[in-house]
């Protein structure tokens, strides 16, 4: 649940997680996992659009700062022809709670450190100081909600759009927000509109942010997916979006627990598979999309900082996780203050006074690292061929992932030097069979070289103290410079 809301569900996850009962969560989790209305199901009973008149997506659509590769693997920027590594943070409120100025603030703080993306709602009626009201009192509907758009509400939108695309940075755009449980967000209103209402809708966003260069649309907000009712109107909002909008990535957000292909796989126009977990369950969630195949992988919301009784080992535990488990399109971060922008429904914490919290230092990192390796080309190591020994288990699991032309392996164990973990040497592929083995570190984003090696047999390595590490192997041929340095 990403919202702060005071769900029974949330308290029980959060008391199982603080007291480090991995498995009893599992079980909680499995015993209250409802069976889902999938898209397949609402196709057969005829609750969404003719698959047939919805066009495809433009795969490597022009002017785009995100989209698809011709593959449809991995994320490109059209403009520069660059791989795209998701550096992304929640800034949800953004547009509903903040002036203008302070919109501006944010933007350029995050396009400082590297951030290239983050999720905005359009619209709010609940997480916000004055809903549905933004901060100058501009109302998104003049009538019922999904009709009669303000205009002076939806220049705000076009305005806060055209600055983070100066700053580099793709909104994830979510139209109206479910809300858990029916009782927060837009729920009741997509219960109550007709799904012509919806589609409407969607055709006007569509129509009006085509031609923008830095949007993936996001469908969803804590949908529950056994409400056949609220599923079929998002279908209904995403196909008229894509039926006037065939440049921009759409994908979803579901309940915590559920990703974008366990819910739509096979909507004609889902592109990317979002990833909505709690950190007990991030390795085995990703590793399971990842193999799927149907959709190219990213985490969009785990715990986040300040929430949950999170450390901030495990925030960044969170993220190497999802990367090198499957999730190889990146990473969004959250933050308790910064999500909701101080909003008095979830604290008093003044958020610009988070933005420099080391959470967000660390996501930067985070890029960083993935930025200056080919991110694009991480298979993780399900099987444990590359790290052979030393993987360990459940909050001291270590995950590598190997690039598929075998030029990098990167590896992150949370643990430190309370364990070893040996690597398949043979496994980076070098013309002259040596390999530059270094320690990068997750909590300043330094570089420690440890030394070229033989590509031959199988090495141990142990973190240079308790605290947790990256190990980095390179092919020395290929000339890389230190992780975490340059983009490649």
């Amino acid at each position: 649940m990403k919202r702060i809301t005071r769900s029974l569900a949330c308290v029980l996850l959060a008391v199982l997680a603080t007291l480090g009962s991995a498995k009893l969560l599992a079980r909680f989790q499995q015993s209250t996992t409802p069976v889902i209305q999938t898209y397949q199901f609402l196709l057969q009973q005829g609750e969404v659009p003719d698959p047939a008149t919805i066009p495809p997506l433009q795969a490597n659509t022009p002017g785009q700062l995100v989209t698809l590769d011709a593959t449809r693997k991995f994320l490109i920027n059209s403009v520069t022809g660059k791989p795209v590594f998701i550096t992304g943070d929640d800034a949800f409120s953004l547009q509903s709670q903040l002036s203008d100025g302070d919109i501006q603030l944010y933007l350029n703080d995050r396009g400082a450190r590297g951030f290239n993306a983050v999720w905005v709602g359009l619209v709010d009626n609940y997480y916000s100081n004055h809903p549905p009201h933004d901060f100058y009192g501009n109302l998104a509907f003049n009538g019922a909600d999904f009709t009669n758009e303000n205009p002076a509400y939806w220049a705000r939108v076009d305005q806060t759009l055209t600055w983070a695309a100066a700053q580099g940075i793709t909104v994830l755009a979510n139209p109206a927000f479910v809300g858990y449980g029916c009782k927060e967000g837009y729920c009741p209103s997509y219960r109550k509109a007709a799904a012509s209402v919806l589609t409407a809708y969607g055709q006007f966003l569509g129509n009006r942010y085509k031609s923008y260069s830095n949007i993936i649309w996001l469908i969803g907000g804590d949908a529950d997916p056994t409400d056949k009712n609220v599923q079929s109107k998002l279908a209904a909002l995403a196909s008229g979006i894509r039926s006037a909008d065939t440049a921009h990535l759409i994908t979803t957000e579901s309940y915590r627990g559920y990703s974008s292909e366990q819910v739509w796989k096979g909507a004609p126009w889902l592109d990317l598979d979002a990833i909505y977990e709690q950190p007990v369950n991030i390795p085995a969630r990703a590793k399971a999309d990842y193999q799927t195949g149907a959709y190219p992988v990213f985490m969009l919301e785990d715990w986040y900082e300040g929430e949950h009784s999170m450390t901030e080992l495990g925030v960044r535990q969170e993220g190497y996780w999802s990367v090198l488990s499957g999730s190889t399109l990146g990473r969004l971060f959250g933050n308790f203050a910064i999500w909701d922008f101080s909003w008095s429904g979830a604290t008093n914490s003044p958020w610009k006074a988070q933005l420099n919290a080391e959470g967000s230092r660390g996501q930067a990192r985070l890029g960083r690292l993935f930025r200056s390796r080919e991110h694009w080309k991480l298979v993780p190591d399900f099987k444990h061929k590359v790290m052979t020994a030393g993987y360990g288990s459940g909050s001291t699991l270590s995950v590598a992932a190997r690039t598929s032309d075998g030029q990098t392996i990167i590896a992150y164990i949370p643990n430190g030097n309370a364990t070893s973990v040996t690597i398949d040497m043979t496994k980076i592929t070098d013309l002259k069979s040596s390999a530059i083995c270094s320690w990068f570190n997750p909590r300043d984003g330094s570089t420690t070289r440890i030394g070229i090696f033989p590509t031959t047999g199988s090495r141990s390595f142990t973190p240079p103290d308790a605290n947790d590490w990256i190990l980095v192997l390179d092919s020395r041929a290929a000339n890389l410079g230190v992780p975490g340095g340059k983009d490649l």
